[in-house]
């Protein structure tokens, strides 16, 4: 069975981090969430994979290649538009010839729940559901003997039901036939979901699977904490590089070659430090954080909850919780990420969350900065000595 993963979209609530990648690029455990997925369908026994590209798709070109580094064959095709999840799956329509599987490239899923879907598939279409918490941010389905009756995106009643649908679908290549003319949604696109609710319409059954198997998406910036703290929690100990005497390293670290942990130095696993790093001495890392390679931490900074990424500096006496740096940043002394339950923007929208610092790729943050909880700052900024950020900082903003 052929897999097509759809990774062409931007994923605009995730800014500053997809201004510079797609968000299937953004590492989450110090690996970019699609790989998760690729790992995932490899465990499954897929290995032929058709890749849908788009919004800067080089980056994902790159870094996978033909996939044979990951045990598949990767064919890319590219979605020139990004017009939504249909659009994208009728580039691959040419490269169809059998049943085959869809899934999103932005989630983390557990190989089982793809295992699952593959075993139970039926019929045209075969959608995988999961439970979760906050129904309001999916596509909720209601059941009945097992098929889907129907599906209602972002509803706005509580009581409608946390079953929702996780992206990840079984279909013949009789979907594209539904694909084919269609309208645009509300939200400007052409979904998946309106060919499924056509084909249901046309009394076509579509199958329910659902699955309690490990199943988390990044909708918005905080999710992405989430999953770090989730994909780390999967990992074991294991060193490659030098832990000097006199300092601590404690349960679930990964620790990557040529990286050095200095003396004095105190990590509390699960966390994950990538390659050619240097920590320390004197330095706290507290669970549930990832730091990307190549990456400094000077003395008596401490760091918990967050995701650091690759070529980062950090200097000494920095405090710095559930945040997330970008790739090249460079960070002065005594700087401190405020954490706290607070109000994000997100597309001209206040949101609630319990986050602290955002700071976006290539930007340099002067000694003795103070960013408030939730604040985020844009990619390639400059921020002066002394400075509280009380407020969000656009890309490119050099603030005084």
């Amino acid at each position: 069975m052929k897999a097509v993963v759809l990774a062409a979209g931007e994923g605009s609530r995730l800014k500053p981090f997809t201004a510079t990648r797609p968000k299937v690029m953004i590492p989450v455990g110090n690996k970019p969430i699609l790989e998760y997925v690729i790992d995932a369908l490899q465990e499954s026994g897929i290995i032929d994979i058709v890749l849908v590209v788009g919004y800067k798709r080089e980056k994902i070109m790159d870094y996978f290649s033909d996939g044979h580094k990951w045990g598949v064959n990767i064919t890319y095709v590219e979605q020139f538009q990004q017009l939504g999840t249909a659009h994208a799956l009728r580039q691959a329509s040419h490269l169809i010839k059998d049943h085959f599987l869809v899934i999103n490239g932005d989630t983390v899923i557990d190989s089982s729940a793809i295992k699952q879907i593959i075993r139970h598939q039926g019929g045209d279409a075969t959608m995988l559901t999961v439970t979760v918490d906050k129904a309001q941010k999916y596509g909720v389905v209601q059941i009945q003997n097992s098929l889907v009756k129907s599906i209602q995106e972002k509803p706005t009643h509580k009581e409608i039901g946390n079953t929702v649908n996780a992206g990840i679908y079984c279909f013949s290549p009789k979907i594209f036939d539904f694909l084919e003319y269609m309208d645009i949604s509300e939200r400007g696109d052409y979904e998946i979901t309106d060919a499924i609710r056509k084909m249901i319409d046309n009394d076509i059954p579509v199958r329910a699977v659902h699955t309690n198997a490990t199943w988390m998406d990044a909708a918005y910036l905080w999710d992405l904490i989430d999953l770090n703290a989730a994909t780390l929690a999967r990992q074991k100990a294991e060193s490659h590089g030098a832990v000097e005497e006199g300092a601590h390293v404690i349960g679930a670290v990964k620790i990557g070659e040529n990286t050095v942990i200095r003396s004095g130095s105190y990590i509390v696993g699960p966390v994950n430090i990538g390659d050619n790093c240097d920590i320390g001495p004197d330095t706290v890392i507290l669970p549930s954080t990832s730091i990307g390679s190549n990456s400094t931490i000077e003395p008596f900074a401490r760091i918990s909850n967050c995701i650091i990424m690759s070529n980062v500096r950090i200097s000494s006496f920095n405090h710095i919780t559930n945040s997330i740096i970008g790739e090249g940043v460079t960070i002065g002394p005594s700087f401190i990420a405020e954490s706290d339950s607070t109000k994000v923007e997100v597309e001209n929208k206040l949101m609630r969350a319990n986050i602290g610092a955002i700071v976006g790729d290539n930007t340099e943050i002067a000694g003795r900065v103070l960013v408030k909880p939730g604040k985020i700052i844009g990619v390639r900024c400059k921020i002066g000595s002394g400075t509280i950020i009380w407020t969000n900082v656009g890309d490119n903003t050099r603030v005084l």
